[in-house]
């Protein structure tokens, strides 16, 4: 048997149980799956954005080193030129050539003599050219100092190579510029001279800054045609670790590492090749190199590239792309996320609420199955009685049938015999015409109780009512047994009641009813009294009693007193009380019977007849005639 809890079988809790498992896997399934997804996406976007950053830190890298490449090859052919080694007096036409072919770098050219004069552009009252020409002098020429004088013509180049300088802020502008300088070298002076003197002439010299032409764009570092790439940051910084240049107009001038604190190192791309990244790292870049950073809470990729100028890094290039784009990514990759945690949420509960439906329809399914189960259980066990009662009817028919046989045997054989005498001797016809005429009475009582039998059990039995007085019925009744008993041994006695007694009912019912219990009376009772009594109970009612001395009602027949063949007497059918009780229901009356020592068998009207230590009383009731009239 399947045990039940809150009303569900546990069949029921493990198919719950297995469905709500299943919808949690799937649920985290699909949330990893998810998850993953959405993680992949962002790599991606981080990966495309850090590629068009290290193309575009990749490009810029290549025009910032073509521009100074060809800033100094512009600078070599100066310095080798016959027009600066032995000028004219028509001055030198190729500054002014050369001055307009550097591209995406602003370029001033400048000619010095010997003494760090400058040549050209002719000296004037320009800060800006002053000072160069004191930059220079202080960094490209030696002074006399280390020789003990302080004049001009104590001033010679420093040597044979090229000069960079460092970044320097020029007051003008706001802006950061470098020197580039080549030593002019008198090479005849140098072949005729044995050894050499006075071989250093003059200087040509290039102040190189980022031009900064907003109408056109014309700088390096905002060229960039995508909206995605000009959202990156630039930075250039010289070897003296100041921004040089930057996308960023509040940024020049600023040392790097200022700018550097600011940036948290987040795990190394691949290709960085340490595990440990510190901000000297970041300064010392001499290969190019990409991080991924946080920089005031905002995810970025940094590629460096370092810049080279005739094999020597004069210049770093920084580029962060912040990832924007992953940003809003993640942000949609989180809304659907959400949406997707919310759905498997709502799906979950919709699948629960549907199961526990099903498990409730289930469940009343099983109620009614269990109830028509029950039902018919009930049906059956009502079949198996009925059926043990058809056999016990059976039996009972078969019984009846035989009884019958030989009650209506005994009769038939009486008159046949009586008849053949009367045909043989018609001198004895007295005794046996009272023979015939007895047994002719029994043969007609049996066939009328079967009769009566047939009417009851179709509920075709008919009663034709009217108004009688019980004083009378019982008065005829005593007189018809009074000549058929010993009035020796047995005395049928009736207390007659001076007020008559109406009931409405069947004259001939009622008198087959007291004949029946009179009858069965006298059959068990060998001698003392029958008592017939009649009373009002309950004011709408008469009670009608007949109390016997014989031996009783045996306690196996009392309980099946009034069915049908209930007897224990060699002597009819046992269908006479059967048959007075239909007719007394009949009346809407009662009939019960108890022995006279046995009061408390539940017959309701043993309260009116006194305790007696032999015999029985049969009673029934009657409706009055008051009763009817109200």
């Amino acid at each position: 048997m399947r045990k039940v809890f809150l009303g569900f079988s546990k069949r029921s809790y493990i198919l719950l149980t297995v469905l709500v498992v299943c919808s949690v896997l799937l649920s985290l399934l699909s949330y990893y799956y998810s998850s993953s997804a959405a993680h992949q996406i962002l790599e991606l976007a981080s990966e495309d954005i850090r590629s068009n950053a290290k193309i575009q830190a990749h490009d810029l890298r290549s025009m910032l080193s073509n521009a100074l490449t060809s800033v100094s090859s512009n600078l070599d052919i100066l310095s080798t030129s016959q027009e600066v080694i032995d000028p004219d007096e028509n001055g030198n036409p190729l500054f002014n050539i050369v001055r307009t072919s550097s591209a995406g770098l602003s370029v001033e050219y400048l000619w010095l003599d010997q003494n760090g004069r400058i040549l050209w552009p002719e000296r004037s009252s320009n800060d800006y050219t002053d000072s160069i020409s004191n930059l220079l002098r202080e960094q490209f020429f030696n002074f006399g100092n280390e020789r003990g004088g302080d004049h001009d013509d104590d001033i010679s180049p420093q040597g044979d190579n090229p000069f960079f300088s460092n970044g320097t802020l020029d007051p003008l502008s706001g802006k950061m510029y470098s020197l580039m300088a080549y030593p002019v070298i008198n090479q005849s002076s140098f072949a005729l001279s044995s050894p050499p003197s006075n071989l250093h002439i003059g200087a040509v010299a290039a102040a190189i800054q980022f031009e900064n032409d907003t109408s056109t764009k014309a700088s390096l570092l905002r060229t960039q045609s995508s909206d995605e790439v000009k959202q990156n940051i630039v930075l250039v910084v010289d070897k003296g670790r100041v921004i040089f240049e930057s996308n960023n107009n509040s940024l020049i001038g600023r040392p790097v590492s200022q700018y550097f604190k600011q940036i948290e190192i987040s795990e190394p791309v691949p290709e960085a090749g340490s595990d440990s990244f510190t901000e000297e790292t970041l300064l010392n870049i001499s290969q190019p190199t990409s991080w991924d950073v946080t920089f005031h809470d905002q995810a970025m990729s940094m590629i460096s590239e370092p810049v080279y100028l005739d094999g020597d890094q004069v210049w770093t290039l920084y580029v962060l792309a912040p990832h924007l784009l992953t940003h809003d990514v993640n942000t949609l990759l989180e809304l659907q996320n959400n949406f997707s945690s919310i759905m498997i949420i709502l799906i979950g509960i919709v699948a629960f609420v549907i199961a526990m439906i099903i498990l409730f329809w289930n469940k009343g399914l099983e109620d009614v199955v269990n109830q028509r189960t029950g039902d018919l259980r009930k049906m059956n066990s009502y079949l198996i009685a009925a059926n043990e009662q058809l056999k016990i009817h059976d039996l009972m028919q078969k019984e009846f049938l035989n009884i019958a046989s030989h009650e209506m045997k005994t009769p038939t054989q009486t008159i046949l015999l009586h008849s053949n005498l009367l045909s043989i001797d018609p001198t004895s016809g007295h005794e046996s015409i009272d023979a015939i005429t007895r047994n002719a009475i029994r043969l007609q009582k049996l066939v009328n109780e079967i009769l009566d039998i047939t009417r009851i059990e179709s509920k075709s039995l008919k009663l034709t009512t009217e108004r009688l007085n019980l004083n009378q019925v019982v008065a005829s009744i005593i007189e018809e047994y009074s000549s058929l008993i010993d009035s020796g041994k047995l005395l049928l006695k009736y207390d007659a009641k001076d007020d008559d007694i109406h009931v409405i009912g069947d004259k001939a019912r009622i008198t087959q009813v007291i004949s029946n219990l009179v009858d069965n009376a006298i059959k068990f009772t060998k001698e003392g009294f029958i008592a017939i009594n009649i009373r009002i109970v309950d004011s709408n009612f008469a009670l009608v009693s007949i109390t016997d001395t014989g031996s009783g009602i045996d306690p196996k027949v009392l309980p099946r007193i009034f069915a049908k063949f209930a007897t224990n007497s060699d002597q009819g059918l046992g269908l006479g009380l059967y048959i007075s009780k239909n007719i007394v229901e009949a009346h809407s009356g009662k009939m019960c019977a108890h022995n006279n020592n046995d009061l408390s068998n539940g017959c309701p009207f043993n309260k009116y007849h006194p305790h007696m230590n032999e015999g029985a009383t049969f009673s029934f009731t009657l409706r009055t005639d008051d009763h009817i009239n109200q």
